[in-house]
């Protein structure tokens, strides 16, 4: 599943917590990832999905790239915020991307979170985007949407998703500053991921590059292994032009971790000659995730 979006950075600069009894922990470094999905039979594109990318430096400025999705179209955050002795942030402003020549989209919003430890960051984040194609306007919203971050290691534990959870990460592509995100929700027992999604981008053949969001099918079998293959092969009709899309996706699913792979790749045909127009690969790319 394949949906068009720019992620855009977030700079925010870090104020370490200070004590005269204690020291003061060790402010979080490295990259982090995750997001929010609702569970179907809601769209994987609509209202309360989101992707988010963190990256702290050790100068202690932090770096987030983020995604969020409502009914009519999805939209891109940049913003600058200060983080608060305690480990809180927020930030609210108004952006505008143009995804396509003939596209305009502004995103209005309003972000809080916090570093509950050194490898986790919990939030909320809402938005209003208007979008206006070919002379046409519409408004959608996200509504309040609570996300979780990850900063991954490489434990995965008893094999088996741990029931009901979710797992935040990262993947080995890297945007604007952070590691691209991955979120995954698994389902109440535990036997299947019910959905995934994820930032990525594709080079293509005429020297271009495409940035989106994707996932794997939906309510993918988890094997007693704990092991996961799923793969998307299909076609796109165009009016002039035919789409072979053909993508990709494994796992290997613990109690304390998850980690996999994706390869997204297609190929746009011209009807009249056969002739490929254009051809464009992710490549094999890595992920991990925590719960």
């Amino acid at each position: 599943m394949r949906s068009p979006g720019i992620l855009c950075a977030l700079t925010a600069t870090l104020v370490a917590a200070s004590a005269a009894t204690a020291e003061a922990p060790a402010p979080p470094r490295g990259n982090f990832g995750g997001g929010a999905l609702v569970a179907p039979p809601k769209g994987i594109f609509g209202a309360g999905n989101a992707v988010i990318g963190l990256r702290a430096l050790d100068d202690g400025r932090l770096e987030i790239e983020a995604t969020v999705r409502a009914k009519c179209t999805g939209g891109d955050i940049t913003a600058d915020a200060k983080i608060a002795a305690d480990g809180s942030f927020s930030a609210d402003g108004t952006e505008t991307q143009e995804p396509s020549p003939n596209e305009k989209v502004t995103t209005t919003y309003k972000l809080a979170g916090s570093f509950t430890s050194d490898a986790a960051v919990e939030g909320t984040v809402s938005a209003t985007l208007e979008t206006s194609a070919a002379g046409k306007m519409e408004t959608c919203k996200t509504g309040e949407v609570a996300f979780g971050a990850r900063r991954p290691g490489s434990a995965i534990g008893k094999r088996g998703a741990k029931p009901g959870a979710r797992y935040f990460g990262t993947t080995a592509q890297r945007g604007v500053g952070p590691r691209r995100p991955i979120v995954l929700r698994m389902s109440s027992d535990g036997r299947l991921i019910s959905r995934a999604l994820y930032g990525e981008q594709v080079k293509c053949s005429d020297r271009t590059h495409s940035i989106a969001i994707d996932g794997p099918s939906e309510n993918i079998r988890i094997g007693a292994n704990g092991r996961v293959s799923d793969r998307e092969k299909y076609t796109i009709d165009n009016p002039t032009t035919r789409l072979h899309v053909d993508d990709r996706f494994t796992a290997l699913i613990g109690r304390d971790g998850a980690k996999g792979t994706f390869s997204l790749s297609d190929r746009t045909i011209d009807k009249g000659t056969g002739n490929i127009v254009r051809s464009c690969q992710s490549g094999e790319v890595k992920w991990a995730a925590a719960p």
